[in-house]
């Protein structure tokens, strides 16, 4: 018999991603969340195993969810006992559930015990059911009970190891952002089975916007943790789903290879000293140079490449209301470039390893203080000299949203903001071009077309 691999390993076999955000965490919250995901992947791998009757996995899943309740804070033996019936079929990740159990810090240790009977529990629920997933709110319970409740347990234990306070409702929309993607990705797998997670009606264009709309709050709630061991564990996954998501936009299956290796290449290290805001400071930071075709060829600094005159990648967003009124921005004095301007609701860089869509759902959050929808809609070159020593020379993608809010935005970023409609605005930049930012008046009749 071969000798029982480790934990780590395990998890490694499991997950290649949620090992790489793991094993970075500090000793003591490593374990707790370790034992949290490994316990919860043990009884997912039941619900989704192909050749068990849904009678079995119901069984077996109520079985663990009552052999946790039944220690009732005593020894964990006992849990795993039915599943031994199936130690050919079963992956060791779920035989082993009592190992993990035992893996948690004591002062944690309940806390995990009982989400994990939670889920199990629901999770019998929805395989007895068939999955019968009719409307959103079905869906909405579905993709609580396996992904949202982490959320609410990954809380628990940010607060648990060091005190970091997180919101819990976009914890939630965190777990559910990456449950709804691998929905996506894995749709034809899952019809393969007999299993349909889509509302009754839904097509493809529907469960992306749901995803999109919880990786909204996904990114607000990453955006809003303190630097640290819980914002780091949560950048890698978070980056994955928005890349998924993009590629599966593209008619991808997957990410490439190489994207996955510049998203982790461009992860933080580890250093958990007091945060630095990323508003209102450009020390240092990096842009992406490309190609007139929009193909990375290397990376720059983003000051001195706009010294240079490169050309580097770089995103606008056009904000509309309800009425169709487009959300303006005043750009702060402190400013580098084009300060006190007038310009369109937000523009940014992606920065290496971040896809554009991800770093303009940060960048609107850092600069307004909210977070919606966006949806590329075209993009365009420009160079212009804006000062004897600064120019601008952009491969520039454009991209709207709508929202019904107030902006709550950083003065450090923003020194004032209005409404107004598009009428009003061509001919005011037709009349005043002075007060206006050089992109916003190149773009702006591209863009109302798409406000409708």
């Amino acid at each position: 018999m071969f000798p029982q691999k480790n934990a780590t390993d395990v998890l490694r076999d499991t997950s290649r991603t949620f090992y790489l955000s793991i094993i970075r965490l500090p000793p003591g919250l490593r374990e707790a969340v370790m034992s949290s995901y490994l316990c919860l992947r043990a009884i997912d791998e039941i619900e989704d195993h192909l050749e068990l009757d849904r009678v079995t996995k119901t069984r077996l899943l109520r079985s663990v969810s009552c052999g946790i309740q039944a220690t009732n804070g005593g020894p964990l033996d006992g849990i795993s006992e039915e599943l031994k019936a199936y130690d050919h079929q079963l992956p060791e990740v779920t035989l082993r559930i009592e190992d993990w159990l035992a893996l948690a810090p004591k002062t944690v240790a309940q806390r995990i015990l009982q989400t994990t009977s939670a889920m199990a529990d629901s999770m019998s629920y929805w395989v007895e059911r068939d999955w019968r997933i009719q409307t959103k709110s079905d869906l909405d319970s579905y993709t609580f009970c396996v992904a949202g409740s982490i959320g609410l347990l990954l809380c628990y234990l940010w607060d648990w190891y060091d005190k970091t306070a997180s919101n819990r409702t976009w914890a939630v929309s965190f777990g559910r952002g990456l449950q709804s993607v691998n929905i996506l990705r894995n749709r034809s797998e899952d019809l393969a089975r007999g299993v349909d997670f889509y509302p009754d009606g839904w097509t493809n264009d529907d469960l992306h916007e749901y995803a999109s709309s919880n990786l909204a709050f996904a990114d607000a709630y990453v955006d809003a943790l303190p630097t640290g061991p819980a914002r780091d564990f949560c950048v890698l996954p978070l980056a994955l789903a928005h890349e998924t998501l993009d590629a599966l936009s593209r008619g991808e299956r997957k990410v490439s290879r190489a994207r996955v290796l510049a998203i982790v290449e461009g992860l933080p290290q580890g250093n958990h000293g007091p945060k630095e805001s990323s508003r209102g400071s450009h020390d240092e930071e990096q842009v992406v140079l490309v190609t007139e075709n929009d193909e990375v060829i290397g990376i720059g600094e983003k000051v001195q490449t706009h010294r240079e005159g490169k050309l580097h990648r770089a995103f606008s967003i056009f904000v509309f209301n309800l009425k169709g009124e487009l959300l303006l921005q005043k750009r702060a004095t402190v400013k580098y470039h084009s300060h006190g301007l007038w310009s369109n609701t937000c523009c940014g860089h992606p920065r290496p390893g971040e896809s554009t869509a991800g770093a303009a759902r940060r960048r609107l959050q850092e600069e307004m203080g909210f977070v919606c929808d966006l949806k590329e809609v075209f993009s365009f070159t420009y160079q212009v000299q804006l000062s004897e020593e600064m120019s601008e020379h952009e491969y520039d993608h454009v991209l709207i949203g709508f929202f019904g809010g107030e902006p709550n935005p950083c003065k450090n970023e923003v020194d004032d903001w209005k409404w107004t409609d598009m009428e009003t605005l061509r001919y005011d930049i037709q009349q005043s071009p002075h007060y206006y930012t050089y992109w916003l008046k190149l773009s702006v009749d591209l863009v109302p077309g798409f406000a409708a």
